[in-house]
Parts: structure tokens; C-alpha cells; sequence
């Protein structure tokens, strides 16, 4: 058992040390913390030498000595001086009672759901502590552009895993991470926002992150979003040699022109200004093509990945009784979709009246519209797995991963886990080129081809400009 576990507050405390903010100190005395947590507990003085920190916590001599002096100095441990029978009194840390009060006060907001990634990303046996050992004699002599190719290696580093291990804690079960900031993240790892936007580029280059979509602010959406980050559970960092969340790939020619017509045309008007997409009030055009004309394409794709998360929550709750086709009136309802189109969406400040409508009935055909373009992308998604008959696609929930428009018309990738604790889970490819639909199973993730990977949306292109901002 680990000797976080065995202190007072277990697990809660080290996910409360990884995500509490402690003013002043850099990253690399924060792992410190969370590792010492992680090996020693909460409650007991811990009596060791630098260098047998140094070799329990992964670091090296002069970083343990370092962080250790920070800690101290922050009022995060306390130091004494022990007796021992040698004669020399022995030099001793724990965690100082106001720091721990502090932990016990924070709420985690999701527990325990990563706990086995996590562990995994902190504790980083084998090659990563060999190497820390190897070139721990090494480290003030190396050159800074030494440093920089160890880093593009594939390596993952101390302060990655920290900053991994915190977008965790608030990640849903499929590794979306959806509610925190950029200033939680910086004040929870110690980075500012500059190394912050380097270390994310560095993990989406890796892998670890499938693909982001940055905050945004816009006179349509009530309030301002956060960024959304995509892990990736299914990388050996996190899953080991196991896959922990199934992958679902669709490829075909222009398969993205075969879903809503309203959508491709959303896309067209947001990339112009009203003048030049000719949208009027009065004209024919839907009145929400009107309201998004001119929003600019950061505010297409967040809206896309926003549609798409309704998308996949109608699958999810409603696969066997999404209608097909037929009368609007025969489409299942979601009332919990409904309410979060309204808390997500507003008209724009200062609409008076569009189309000689009062305001309060534009903002309920706002809502309506935004609401059966996420059905009818639910439709086209369902219609595009419709051939994987050997999968029980009923009992599994989804989450759509985010795409470029311009690779969309190609590839497609959802990511799925059964509803229940145990279920499917694998890997399928469907190619619609063919006149007859071909499914193929995969090995895993890691067997589908880099380039795919790319255009699916399941890894980020280095230097497509898919870039934190």
C-alpha cells in the first residue's frame, strides 16, 4: 500500500497536494511535494540524507536539496533535529500541520477515477528513474542544446508528469478536461503561462494530449469557455500495455459533406462578415446562420466541438431511439440537453428584434435549432457506425474527438467505454469508400498509422497550428 494511503486524509490528500496552489514556488519543488506525499505519508518525520531523498523521490541530489530548502522556506515542511545513538543529530522533515489543514480543506473534483494513471505518471519506474540516475553526475555539465534533444526524445519529464497528473484530476472518465483554467493549472503546477503553453505543445507532441480547443469569449455564448484538453488514456504512459477507452474510426470520400447541410453552412458564414456571407435578417437563411455570421473560425471550431459534445451525449442516452428520419415531432427529447443548450448559449447584446420577432421568441428558435443540429449530427454519426453490427454500440457512451474542418471531409473517430463496469472494448476501423462498408478490427491504438492517427483527430500534427494559446 502506498504511504500516501496509510496517512491521515489517504488518497483525498494527494489529489488535494497535487491541485493546491502554494504562491512562489516553482514546479519542480511542487513534484517534490506531491512525491514525498506519495512515499512518506502526511503524519510520520521522515529521517534521511539528501542524497536517499534524492534516490526515493527520483530527482537528483541537487534538486532534492533544492526543493527541500523551498518547501521549508514556504512553511510546507517543517525541519528538526533528531538524536540518534551516532551522536550526530539527525536532520528530519514532515508535513507542517497548517499546510496539512489546508489539504483537508480543498475539495477533488473527481476523486479517484485516474488513480491508477496517476500512480503510474508519479511513481515513473524503470527507464525514466534509470536515466535520472545515469545523468544525475552529468546534469551541470550538459550543453543546453543536450538538454533540449533529451527532451524531444519521448522522454517524459518530472514536471510534465506533474502537470499530466494534474489535468487528470479534473479529466471525466475518457480524459476530457473540461473545467480547468489556464490560472488553476498554473497556480496547481507553479509554471507560468508561458512555460505552460511550451510544456503543453512538448505533451501534445507526445501524444499524451490528442488535441485542445482553446477558451474563447463571444457575444453568443453566456459565458466565457475554458479550454477543453483531450488526454490520452490509451498511451502507455497512462494505460500500460492495456487500452482504456475503445476507439471507434470512420474513414470514407467526403463522408463529412454527408452530414448537416446547416452546419456546412454555419462554417461558411462564420468565416466572413455578414456584408460579405450576404446573411440578412429578413432573408430566408435560418435564423440561427443569421446570429453565427461573422463569429470567426476559433469561434467555428469550439462551436463544432461543442455541437459534437451534445452530439454524443443524444447517443449515449438515446441510441436505440434516435429516429432515423420522419417528422421532427417524432425525435426523442433530451429536456438535460435542452437546459444546457440555454445555460451555454444567448443571443448577442443589443438584438433588439430579428426578422420582426421579439427577442424571447428568437432565443427560443435559437435554442431549438441549436438543438436539432446536434440531433442531426447524432443521426449522421449514428448512420456512419450503423456497420459495426458486431458491437454492441447501445451500451456504450461516446465522446467525439475534435476535428480540423479541412481533414473532417476523410476521417472521423469517436472514443467509447460500456456504460456498465465491465463491456466492449476494442478497436474498429469502418472504411465507406467501398460500395459495401468495410469493418476491420485493430489491434489496438497503437497499431492504427501515425498519418491516420493525425487526420482522425486522435493525435495533433506538430506544427499544424493546433497551438496553445
Amino acid at each position: 500500500m502506498p504511504a500516501y494511503c496509510q496517512g491521515y486524509g489517504g488518497f483525498s490528500v494527494f489529489f488535494s497536494a497535487l491541485l493546491c496552489e502554494v504562491k512562489g514556488l516553482g514546479p519542480e519543488a511542487k513534484y517534490f511535494l506531491v512525491r514525498f506525499i506519495q512515499c512518506f505519508g502526511v503524519t510520520d518525520l521522515v529521517c534521511l540524507g539528501v542524497k536517499e531523498f534524492a534516490k526515493q523521490v527520483g530527482v537528483s541530489d541537487h534538486q532534492a536539496s533544492a526543493a527541500l530548502d523551498a518547501l521549508v522556506d514556504a512553511e510546507i515542511l517543517i525541519r528538526s533535529l533528531v538524536p540518534n545513538k551516532r551522536g550526530k543529530p539527525a536532520r528530519c522533515h514532515g508535513i507542517a500541520e497548517a499546510f496539512l489543514a489546508k489539504l483537508n480543506r480543498l475539495a477533488v473534483p473527481v476523486g479517484a477515477m485516474h488513480k491508477a494513471a496517476i500512480e503510474r505518471l508519479m511513481v515513473h519506474v524503470g527507464t525514466d528513474a534509470a536515466e535520472i540516475r545515469k545523468f544525475q553526475d552529468q546534469e551541470k555539465a550538459q550543453s543546453l542544446a543536450h538538454l533540449r534533444a533529451r527532451k524531444k526524445s519521448g522522454s517524459l519529464n518530472r514536471v510534465n508528469r506533474l502537470l499530466m497528473a494534474v489535468l487528470l484530476c479534473g479529466a471525466d472518465r475518457f480524459g476530457v478536461v473540461r473545467n480547468l483554467g489556464t490560472v488553476q493549472i498554473c497556480k496547481a503546477t507553479g509554471l507560468s503561462k508561458e512555460r505552460l503553453r511550451n510544456r503543453f505543445k512538448t505533451l501534445m507532441d507526445q501524444g499524451l494530449i490528442r488535441s485542445y480547443i482553446p477558451g474563447l469569449s463571444s457575444p453568443v455564448l453566456a459565458v466565457k469557455r475554458k479550454s477543453v484538453y483531450y488526454l490520452n488514456l490509451n498511451h502507455a504512459q497512462l494505460a500500460g500495455n492495456g487500452q482504456a477507452t475503445s476507439i471507434l474510426g470512420v474513414q470514407g470520400r467526403n463522408i463529412y459533406r454527408a452530414g448537416p447541410e446547416l452546419l456546412q453552412k454555419i462554417h461558411f458564414v462564420v468565416n466572413k462578415t455578414k456584408k460579405d456571407a450576404k446573411v440578412v435578417h429578413g432573408s430566408s437563411e435560418a435564423l440561427i446562420v443569421k446570429i453565427l455570421a461573422g463569429q470567426g473560425p476559433e469561434f467555428y471550431r469550439a462551436f463544432q466541438a461543442l455541437l459534437e459534445e451534445y452530439a454524443a451525449q443524444l447517443l449515449s442516452r438515446h441510441w436505440l431511439n434516435l429516429a432515423e428520419g420522419g417528422a421532427l415531432a417524432e425525435r426523442i427529447d433530451d429536456l438535460q440537453l435542452r437546459q444546457q443548450i440555454q445555460q451555454d448559449f444567448r443571443l448577442p447584446e443589443g438584438l433588439q428584434e430579428i426578422d420582426d420577432i421579439g427577442v424571447s421568441v428568437a432565443r427560443a428558435r435559437f435554442n431549438e435549432q441549436l438543438f436539432t443540429l446536434a440531433y442531426d449530427i447524432a443521426l449522421w454519426i449514428k448512420s456512419l457506425l450503423s456497420n459495426a453490427s458486431n458491437v454492441p454500440l447501445s451500451e456504450l457512451d461516446f465522446v467525439i474527438a475534435p476535428q480540423h474542418f479541412a481533414h473532417a471531409n476523410c476521417y472521423r473517430a469517436l472514443l467509447a467505454l460500456p456504460k456498465a463496469e465491465q463491456g466492449w472494448n476494442g478497436c474498429l476501423v469502418i472504411d465507406t469508400s467501398a460500395p459495401q462498408a468495410l469493418v476491420s478490427k485493430v489491434a489496438g491504438e497503437q497499431a492504427i498509422p501515425l498519418e491516420e492517427l493525425y487526420l482522425y483527430g486522435l493525435r495533433c500534427r506538430p506544427g499544424s497550428g493546433d497551438v496553445i494559446k
